[in-house]
């Protein structure tokens, strides 16, 4: 899969996450409104609960649809290249304007399907526009804002986190510490301290940000999680389970070179250099738990970390991008396209048997 797809897939995944959880929201809503209209009335159908059901549902899917790929596509950008007072004054000003339209259009529906009439019969235009001077209009601009803001600080705190950790942090899994198995992968620049010399500091972190940003949808779309950003080196990790399945932990490496050479004019024509990379792989027992009050994560504490980075230390000197452990080996089941070549076994310190390496070619 190419780099262009994994970043359309990850956006669809966001407008379709973002469109359910508006539709979830706009049914509580409706049906809170119509339990509070039953507990004050002996006549409910005044609610006219199944017109309501309708109009909104209808426009909370369109405006699930739409917010979202605005979100996805225009939002994430603003927030990290504008100032801040500036996106949001583009967020409420396309706000004020496409929240008016939809709700206007949803009231339209409702009360055309209310009085049995067309849309454009001057009743139900009547009945649109009184009702758009109402309280009952300034509600529902008010909580659809609200719940449009939330969905953006959401998804701001989703890729802050990243999904895995996003998602262990909200249901507190790591809440007390625990041992679990974990495959982890050390990715780092080749050559980088030759590369920031030669295009000076300010470029080089621009060409450290450019190639994180273009590895990262490959390795979401593998199910790893990034865990750490240590200079120019990423540190993946993926569960057992991710990991192990199609060969995530191994195509992701390989995703992130088709997504670099596909890149390489762009790379050149900015910094002169195109980025090379070498990786480690290897798996083991971790303490997983979360540290921290004040900035929370997700920490991994044990041996298996050490023993990764170690792995792709040895690249250079075995003169190769891309190196595991026999360990890790054997529990993957690889297809026909990969060539597997043995390297040798390198000893660690403080260690009594030694790491048997391996490094894995494309055919």
């Amino acid at each position: 899969m190419s780099s262009q797809s994994t970043k359309f897939y990850i956006k669809l995944r966001k407008v379709i996450y973002i469109t359910f959880a508006w539709l979830c929201l706009n049914l509580f809503q409706v049906f809170y409104d119509y339990l509070i209209v039953v507990s004050y009335t002996d006549n409910p159908a005044i609610f006219r609960l199944p017109a309501v059901l309708a109009s909104s549902t209808l426009i909370a899917f369109i405006a699930g649809v739409l917010g979202g790929l605005f979100i996805v596509n225009k939002v994430e950008p603003w927030l990290r290249s504008l100032p801040f007072w500036k996106a949001l004054l583009l967020l409420f000003s396309f706000y004020g304007i496409v929240g008016f339209s939809l709700i206007s259009l949803g009231s339209l529906v409702f009360q055309s399907l209310v009085l049995q009439a067309s849309p454009l019969d001057a009743v139900v235009v009547g009945a649109v526009k009184q009702f758009l001077t109402g309280l009952d209009f300034i509600k529902l601009f008010i909580s659809w804002g609200i719940i449009f803001l939330g969905t953006i600080v959401s998804l701001l705190i989703y890729d802050k986190y990243g999904p895995g950790n996003f998602r262990n942090l909200l249901l507190g899994r790591y809440f007390h510490p625990r041992t679990e198995k974990r495959i982890f992968m050390f990715l780092d620049i080749r050559s980088s301290t030759t590369i920031a010399e030669r295009i000076g500091d300010e470029q080089y972190f621009r060409f450290i940000h450019d190639f994180i940003n273009d590895a990262t949808p490959a390795i979401l779309y593998a199910k790893g999680e990034i865990y750490q950003y240590v200079g120019d080196e990423i540190v993946v990790s993926w569960t057992m389970p991710n990991g192990l399945i199609d060969n995530n932990c191994i195509n992701c490496f390989f995703e992130i070179q088709d997504t670099i050479q596909a890149k390489r004019d762009r790379y050149l024509k900015l910094f002169q250099h195109v980025p090379e990379f070498k990786a480690g792989l290897h798996y083991g027992d971790v303490i997983t738990g979360e540290i921290g009050t004040i900035k929370k994560e997700i920490a991994f504490s044990g041996d298996v970390l050490n023993t990764a980075s170690r792995i792709q230390s040895e690249c250079n000197k075995h003169q190769v991008d891309f190196l595991l452990s026999d360990e890790l080996l054997n529990l993957l089941k690889l297809s026909e396209k990969y060539n597997v070549q043995r390297i040798g076994t390198i000893q660690l310190r403080g260690k009594a048997e030694g790491i048997g390496l391996n490094t894995v070619l494309r055919k």
